[in-house]
């Protein structure tokens, strides 16, 4: 009886004792820590801005992340393939753009918000682009029709994720006009610092997720997920994942309700649910992206999409979580809008 209860006993201990950091993972940590601070000194300007500096940065990011979805599969592709990509997803996260200016007599005062109040897809471009990529098939003999289909339906998917990042940033200030009377004097204060919280608190709140998951992991992580997939993610990481970035997003977007600075109007006290589901959500869709596009490292066999960001890889390892957020986000926030308006014509669009 006691020999068991030792056991036993021995077995806790070992379940909770922090696993050993080795040399590898702290050089690793230390370059992964010196590249987020480069980042975020070059991001959250850019962020803070908003409009023409913000679509630039987002632009080049979904130009790069493209350029990474044709090169990581490490063959000798046509070049035509590479632009046919890049093109297809810059089309799809500009095409409000395109639509508010050429298609549509909508109000329009110069700025970028006032195209990117709502999230649209693009049948024609959609289209275009498959006939376009499934076409390279027949001229690159290295293209197959497996590789066809990956580099279009992920390329559908950074496209619109690039969109809904941009339709983040914006949607603020569209509502925070329209509410105000649309040819209102500019606020300098809203424009480039609250209209920024609710983009900061998608992004900050996917990458706290995949940062709480790290160190959960790294500390405590020994009942693994799927090793197929990914063999170093564990349950212990994601719920850390998860609380951390919960607990995030819940106070963030609370304190600023607190002080009659709502993120938007459905993040207000009086709606304090829906910020709820976003904070249960963002987490599970983030962890859902990170496997996804570990999925595809695995197919292809490569540790990274790219190297242009030492310590973790490439845009779209930055990115993935972030890219299924943000459409989540976005795609929530339009129906809690319609549900708050009681306005459904624009949820269709």
């Amino acid at each position: 009886m006691n020999k068991r209860r030792k056991i036993n006993t021995d077995t806790l201990i070992n379940e909770f004792k922090p696993n050993e950091v080795t040399k590898e993972q702290k050089a690793s940590l230390k370059t992964r820590i010196i590249t987020s601070i480069i980042g975020v000194a070059i991001v959250l300007p850019c962020i803070f801005l908003g409009e023409w500096p913000f679509f630039i940065l987002v632009i080049l990011i979904g130009g790069l992340g493209a350029w990474e979805l044709v090169h990581c599969a490490k063959k000798h592709y046509n070049i035509l393939l590479y632009i046919v990509t890049i093109i297809m997803v810059l089309f799809l996260a500009t095409y409000p753009f395109y639509r508010n200016l050429i298609f549509e007599d909508t109000y329009y005062n110069g700025t970028i918000y006032s195209v990117f109040n709502n999230i649209y897809m693009s049948a024609f471009i959609i289209l275009i682009g498959a006939i376009l990529c499934f076409s390279l098939v027949l001229i690159d003999k290295n293209f197959e029709v497996r590789d066809a289909a990956y580099i279009f339906a992920f390329g559908v998917i950074l496209g619109l994720g690039v969109q809904c990042l941009m339709f983040l940033r914006y949607y603020p200030l569209w509502e925070y006009y329209l509410s105000s009377g649309l040819d209102v004097t500019p606020n300098p204060s809203y424009d480039y610092a609250e209209s920024a919280s609710l983009l900061i608190l998608v992004v900050a709140g996917s990458f706290l997720s995949d940062t709480g998951a790290y160190f959960t992991g790294m500390f405590f992580g020994k009942n693994k997920i799927n090793e197929r997939i990914s063999p170093k993610k564990t349950w212990e990481g994601f719920i850390g994942g998860t609380i951390t970035s919960f607990v995030f997003i819940m106070l963030f977007g609370l304190i600023l309700a607190a002080y009659d600075h709502p993120i938007i109007e459905a993040f207000d006290l009086e709606h304090w649910y829906y910020l709820l589901i976003v904070a249960l959500i963002i987490p599970c869709v983030s962890a859902l992206g990170d496997f996804i596009f570990s999925s595809i490292k695995r197919y292809y066999g490569i540790k990274d999409f790219g190297f242009i960001l030492p310590g973790h890889g490439g845009i779209l390892d930055r990115i993935d979580s972030v890219l299924f957020a943000s459409m989540c986000s976005a795609i929530l926030i339009t129906i809690f809008n319609a549900i708050i308006t009681n306005n459904w014509e624009n949820l269709f669009v």
